[in-house]
C-alpha cells in the first residue's frame, strides 16, 4: 500500500480480527509487524474478557505461525526515542498513555507507517499514520 514497513497498533489488529474493511486494506498483500506492547494489550484483554479479544489473539498467533507478522522488541534506542517524544508531549501537557507512547515510538525508530483507529496518535506530528 504505502511500500513503507508497517506496524499495527492494538486497535488495528482488533479491528481486523473483526473483519472492518479498513484494516484488511491496510495490510492487503503485505507482512507486517506489531510492538510487543500490542502483543501485551492483546493478552491482558484475553485474561480480562474472553470473548471478543480471544478471536484477537488467535488471529496473531495464525499471522506469526504463518509469517504474515512479527513482533517487534522494545530496545534501548525504542526506550530513548519515547522518553523523548513523552517529555516532549508532557511539555505540551499532551502526554500519551505510556503503552501507546512506546508503540509510536517503535514506529518512529523504525521509520514505519502505524496503522491505528487511535486518535491519540495524531498528537505524534511526525508520525506516518494509517486510519479509518
Amino acid at each position: 500500500m504505502f511500500g513503507t514497513m508497517i506496524i499495527l497498533d492494538t486497535s488495528a489488529v482488533v479491528d481486523l480480527a473483526g473483519n472492518k474493511p479498513w484494516a484488511i486494506k491496510a495490510v492487503a498483500n503485505q507482512s507486517f509487524f506489531v510492538s510487543v506492547v500490542t502483543l501485551a494489550e492483546v493478552h491482558i484483554g484475553t485474561k480480562l474478557s474472553k470473548n471478543k479479544t480471544e478471536k484477537v489473539a488467535l488471529l496473531l498467533e495464525k499471522l506469526f505461525e504463518n509469517k504474515l507478522a512479527e513482533v517487534l522488541n522494545i530496545d534501548a534506542k525504542i526506550a530513548y526515542r519515547f522518553a523523548t517524544l513523552q517529555s516532549e508531549l508532557l511539555n505540551k501537557g499532551l502526554p500519551l498513555a505510556p503503552l501507546d507512547g512506546f508503540i509510536a515510538a517503535t514506529a518512529l525508530e523504525y521509520k514505519a507507517a502505524l496503522v491505528t483507529s487511535d486518535s491519540d496518535f495524531k498528537r505524534v506530528k511526525q508520525l506516518k499514520l494509517i486510519t479509518p
